[in-house]
Formats: C-alpha cells, structure tokens, sequence
C-alpha cells in the first residue's frame, strides 16, 4: 500500500479503562495480521494490553492459557510462532512470562507467505536504508542480528546500554557492520564480534557518526601506510606499529602536527629509496624523514622534498621518544 500511511492503534482512550486495544482502520484494512491464527492474535493482543510504554512486560501464564482452547500447548506453540516471526521475545519465570514486544511490519505483505527469515532480511534492509528510523527498530534490528536463544536480562542491559551511548546513526552502523561480517562468515557468532566493535568505539571515544567516520579514515589511512612499509597483513602490525604509524597523521598535542597520508606516505618511500643498506625501520623514518617534516609543518610533497633537501643533518640523530624495542613483537 505505497503512499498510505498506516497506524496501528487510535490514539483515544476509552474513558474508565485502563488496558485496551483499539485497532485503527488503516491497519486493519493493510492486512498486516492476515494468516495469523485465533490464538496467535489473542495471545499477542492479551501480551500489548499488559506491555507498559517501553513494550515490555510480564503477565500470569493462567492468563494466557485461559485464552487458548487447548490450553498450555497451544499457548507454548502461539508464543513460539510469534517469537520465530519477530513479533516477540520472551522467556518464563515462575508463574509469569517476561515479554518484550516489536510491533509486526507496517508492510501489507509481511504476513502473506513469506518464511520468517525472509521477514528479518526485508526488516533489515529496509532499516539500513537511508530512510529515518525510530528508537524501537534499532532495538529490533541490534535483536534480530545477534539472534539470541533468549533475549535475557544481561542482553537487555547491553542492548540499552548501546542505544544509551551511541547516536542513532552509529546503531545503525553497527548493525550494518554486524551484518556484513555474518555474511561473509556465517559461522561467525555475532554477539562477541559486536562487544568486540562497542568496546573500539567506547575507547576510541566514538558517540556520533562523525566520530566514527574520523575513526574509520584513520584506520584506512594507518594501515595503507603500514602497506607501504612493508606490512601486508593486519596481524603482522604490533600496538606498537599502529601507534608510531598513527602519530604520523594525527596531533599528540597543540604545538604538534599531523601530516597528510600523502607526505607520510612519500617519506616512507623516499627512506626506503635513500637507505642503501636494507629496508629501513620505523626508527629510521621517523627520525630522519617525519619528525623534521612535523616540525616544519609541511602541508604538501613539495614542502617535504625542500625540507628534507635543506635540513641539518645533526637534527637528524634526535630520537622522538619511542621505544623502539616494542617493534620487535612481530
């Protein structure tokens, strides 16, 4: 139904009650519970009664069993169905069920015959589309990639935790990156890989997408020089590399300067071409090529081939206060 907005609820209440259910007709007309079963319908309606305004809750298992004819195992098989199509995520304690519910797709298709993991993929999709998105469908999304067996109280911490400390856009990010690690490694576990992203970004001070795009440059840029030194594979490059390499194109402090990965990546190249004996090590160039060129404050290639063709050569044997000896973990 492109071009029709769809609600799923009036928003009036009904004087003198307190849980209701008001359908509108927009949603009823959009056939967004077509295939659904009795069960499957009373169970959901019973469980967004009982939901507060975070769609979460917990209700009395009688209650539920009371409202399917077959009592118990009709309401385990409903439950089960409607958390396989990602309507729901639940779990049971005692005498109550813990529930948290995402609201069924506004798609007039979502329940015509489509498997529910089709239904995930066109979920997914649709939210890393360049379209705006609401708080609830991340929370969905960051649910539906890491596809836990039970949505437990830890996830749930974590997951607010994430929608706590990063901007919308960096969740959809994350989602996106998630995303794309379990395609190209299904047997990838989405969980640890995703804690492993948070934890970059949480150290690296990342809270916003221009954050994160900073990072990203960064990163690229680190490891093409690193290409250009002569280390081709990521694991190959210590803490140690990555922190010198780093420091090249960044700022330590005010009176410090970062060159541009073009003039690094020419001082490399002009070490590695002046040293007659041998590749050059990190200490080499950095003495010898970069710190004159930061302290310059050179801004192009041409800059740096005039002051490297000037400088005094006594300059050259100041070291800058790295430890060499870390580079000898690879």
């Amino acid at each position: 139904m492109p071009g029709q907005e769809i609600f799923l609820f009036d928003c009036h209440k009904p004087k003198g009650t307190e849980n209701y259910i008001a359908l509108s007709s927009s949603a009823l007309k959009s056939g967004i519970f077509a295939g659904w079963t009795g069960d499957q319908l009373a169970i959901f309606f019973q469980l967004l009664a009982h939901a507060g305004p975070s769609l979460r809750g917990k209700i009395n298992i009688e209650k539920l069993e009371d409202l399917a004819p077959k009592g118990g195992k009709s309401t385990q098989n409903s439950l089960s169905s409607l958390e396989k199509a990602g309507v729901i995520k639940y779990e049971t304690s005692g005498n109550f069920i813990f529930f948290e519910i995402f609201l069924p797709s506004m798609d007039p298709d979502f329940q015509k015959g489509a498997g529910a993991l089709e239904q995930e993929e066109r979920f997914l999709r649709e939210l890393l589309s360049g379209r705006p998105v609401s708080e609830q469908e991340l929370v969905k999304g960051l649910v539906l990639i890491l596809a836990p067996e039970k949505l437990t109280n830890n996830l749930r911490s974590e997951i607010e935790e994430i929608m706590g400390t990063f901007s919308p856009e960096i969740v959809k990010e994350l989602i996106r990156r998630v995303k794309k690690a379990l395609e190209d490694n299904p047997d990838l576990k989405p969980l640890p890989y995703l804690r492993g992203i948070v934890r970059e970004w949480v150290k690296n001070g990342i809270s916003t997408y221009e954050d994160l795009q900073k990072a990203d440059r960064l990163h690229r840029e680190t490891h093409e020089l690193a290409m250009e030194f002569g280390i081709s594979r990521a694991w190959e490059m210590t803490p140690s590399h990555k922190e010198v390499l780093l420091s090249w194109i960044t700022c330590k402090n005010s009176e410090d300067h970062a060159l541009s990965v073009d003039v690094a990546r020419w001082a490399i190249q002009e070490a590695i071409r002046s040293k007659r004996d041998g590749r050059p090590s990190l200490n080499y160039i950095d003495r010898n090529f970069i710190q004159p060129l930061k302290k310059a404050r050179v801004s192009d290639i041409d800059e740096a081939r005039d002051i490297l063709q000037q400088k005094d050569p006594a300059a050259t044997q100041e070291g800058s206060g790295w430890d060499y000896d870390k580079f000898r973990e690879d």
